[in-house]
């Protein structure tokens, strides 16, 4: 019976750190893998942008698909959409993106689209975000220590 106590004993401290490590794990694994959408509105003098934002985080690479429509205040509307691939890692508390490839429609952009980070529309292009967990269903993304947005976490 005194052997199994100290077997226990011994063993105790074993498993304690065993889950200590895997628990550190998943939550370094989380940070780099999750995925999550967004909404945007963007108001200019020569129109508006609705769009919304898939967010896909893969280990050190990951995916945006955007589709919205730009209202100008003449004209009719245009469907816009975007897909970008990019690579991008941890650097103190921000995550740098670099992109890698990206297919803007309309090519020619509207007025409106000039004020948004190159990132989006031009090759091998970065953008340094600051992506904290708000709650348990999403993050706020900071763009220069301003919330840009608020992405809503999907399975």
């Amino acid at each position: 019976m005194k052997i199994a106590k100290r077997g226990i004993i011994l063993l105790l401290p074993l498993l304690t750190g065993i889950i200590c490590a895997a628990w550190a794990g998943i939550t370094q694994w989380k940070q780099t893998h999750f995925s999550c959408d967004s909404q945007l509105s963007m108001i200019g003098s020569e129109g508006q942008e609705e769009v919304i934002l898939h967010f896909r985080f893969d280990g050190n690479t990951g995916l945006i698909e955007s589709r919205g429509k730009y209202t100008p205040k003449k004209g009719d509307t245009i469907p816009t959409s975007n897909k970008i691939i990019f690579s991008f890692w941890r650097e103190n508390n921000a995550l740098v993106l670099i992109s890698e490839e990206s297919n803007q429609l309309p090519k020619v952009a509207p007025e409106l689209f000039r004020h948004i980070p190159d990132f989006f529309s031009t090759r091998e292009r970065g953008i340094r975000l600051q992506i904290v967990r708000k709650n348990p269903g999403g993050y706020i993304f900071l763009f220069e220590n301003t919330p840009a947005l608020y992405c809503a976490i999907t399975r």
